[in-house]
């Protein structure tokens, strides 16, 4: 649970940072999506290419994560590859580190959203409100299913742990030159006692 909290900690942070500097969510593909909607309808069509191109940073930051540990590369190696995109963020054109920011994202939260059985997601959170309530009237009002499986106090947790980190981003962008180092320096650190994949 303290691993999930901490990687929601970071997504909220680093998905603030990534709006406030770059003009583009690095975790909230519904928000780029509805970004590139409205640049569509209104012919700015630049800036439809730019939200369009984080979304599928974000998409393969998923497919290589996962492949990653399809063949049986820790999850670790993940997690410390999206900790150099952020610190490479720092020092590179804002247009292409909104790219790799979500590329970073993308990894990350296929790299690690399972546990201790439960499956959540870190970098987005409407998935696990919506789990969230569905458990939360399984525990109140039990039906054919049974009690709650999963239990709603991860999840409850997971969203408030990312609204401290969107506060924390919104903070450190005003007083910190390069605020992604932070969450760089965090993240490889998380999947240190996790084990190998298939062990």
């Amino acid at each position: 649970m303290v691993r999930a909290i901490v990687l929601a900690l970071i997504a909220g942070y680093v998905d603030t940072v990534g709006y406030l500097h770059f003009n583009a969510f690095a975790g909230l593909m519904t928000g780029n999506t509805i970004f590139m909607g409205i640049e569509l309808a209104t012919a700015q069509y630049g800036a439809a290419v730019f939200h369009g191109i984080i979304i599928l940073a974000f998409l393969f930051g998923v497919i290589a994560a996962r492949l990653m540990i399809q063949v049986g590369i820790n999850s670790l190696f993940a997690m410390s590859t999206a900790s150099g995109l952020l610190i490479a963020c720092s020092f590179i054109d804002k247009t292409t580190a909104a790219v790799l920011l979500s590329l970073a994202m993308g990894m990350q939260n296929s790299a690690a959203n399972r546990f201790n059985g439960v499956a959540l997601n870190t970098v987005f959170i409407t998935g696990n409100l919506q789990k969230l309530g569905e458990e939360l009237v399984t525990w109140l009002w039990p039906g054919k299913e049974g009690a709650a499986r999963q239990g709603a106090l991860i999840f409850a947790l997971v969203w408030l742990a990312y609204a401290v980190g969107a506060g924390s981003g919104a903070v450190a962008v005003n007083h910190f030159e390069k605020p992604l180092f932070v969450p760089a320096f965090i993240l490889p650190f998380i999947m240190l006692r996790s084990r190998p994949v298939g062990s």
